[in-house]
């Protein structure tokens, strides 16, 4: 897999907004508090835009995303926040360009498509993390998620163990142990992508889901999906990771660790819970691509390559 450069003191972070738009309030204040970790920043055109419920139109995300990658001047590239929007620039980008360019891609929710399209096009690995106005800015900054981040980001290591950024313990749901390539994201977005040509490669994949405000009918859909399309004849193992307000929707409905595990029992392969990477606070950052070992008895994660040069 390529990977980008670790970062350093000095390094330039661009912002980009492939998804939805924000208050200008929330960038500027996002962008004082990363700079004030000791890096400067450099800001697209569609961080300042707004089309509808867009960050500017297709072509201006889409372009902010090529320039960025080619931009020597930029270090790292950092998603503004998410909403809804990547999927409809998956067929606008320079995938070679980008493979020529291999940085650090750091965004989640929404971002998951772009995760998913890079890693297929481009053989990169990419980071499920936070984003500037979503968990930077002085009304969602968090400290332990900008430590959890950066520790990943300026150093690297042979081996990791992925822990909570809050010290709350990684739970199992069914045991065993497994080594494969992360793959998945927000739940509901990558399994827009099935079968189509920016889909992951599941392939002896290590699987991670987390989601948002969806009723749990709609999980089981979105797992049943990625079932019926064979995807589970090729995971290794899951990780799932935070569900936030994920509720049934009446009282005679399943709960959510209902259907987890009415979803993963059959398949006899390690899944973890409790995982705190997504939308929460604190939150954990993940590799996309990268390769790890999965002990579903003790709820480990251990990363096994570099995921930065």
């Amino acid at each position: 897999m390529l990977k980008g450069k670790k970062l350093k003191k000095g390094d330039t972070i661009g912002i980009i907004a492939p998804a939805g738009c924000t208050d200008i309030k929330n960038l500027e204040s996002a962008i004082k508090n990363i700079e004030a970790k000791g890096y400067k920043t450099k800001i697209g055109k569609s961080c300042y835009e707004k089309w509808y419920t867009f960050a500017g139109t297709d072509e201006t995300r889409a372009k902010d995303i090529t320039d960025f990658f080619q931009d020597a001047e930029v270090d790292a590239i950092m998603c503004m926040r998410g909403g809804f929007g990547s999927i409809r620039l998956l067929e606008m980008l320079d995938y070679e360009l980008i493979k020529n360019n291999p940085k650090i891609f750091i965004g989640f929710s929404d971002i998951s498509t772009l995760h998913s399209a890079f890693q297929k096009k481009c053989n990169l690995i990419t980071f499920h993390g936070p984003m500037a106005a979503s968990n930077f800015s002085d009304g969602s900054y968090d400290e332990k998620t900008m430590e959890y981040m950066l520790d990943i980001l300026e150093n690297s290591r042979e081996e990791y163990i992925l822990k909570n950024p809050d010290g709350d313990s990684i739970k199992k749901m069914f045991g065993g142990k497994a080594e494969g390539r992360i793959v998945g994201g927000n739940l509901i977005t990558f399994a827009a992508d099935t079968g189509s040509e920016y889909d992951f490669d599941y392939e002896g994949s290590i699987l991670f889901i987390e989601e948002i405000s969806e009723p749990t009918y709609k999980i089981d859909r979105a797992i049943t999906q990625l079932i019926i399309s064979g995807k589970f004849k090729e995971i290794k193992g899951v990780i799932v990771g935070d569900f936030n307000k994920c509720e049934k929707d009446s009282e005679s409905s399943y709960d959510l660790m209902e259907v987890l595990r009415d979803r993963f029992e059959k398949f006899q392969i390690p899944v973890i819970y409790n995982f705190k990477s997504g939308h929460c606070t604190p939150m954990a950052t993940l590799p996309m691509g990268a390769k790890v070992s999965l002990d579903g008895d003790e709820g480990i994660i251990k990363l096994i390559e570099k995921v930065v040069v």
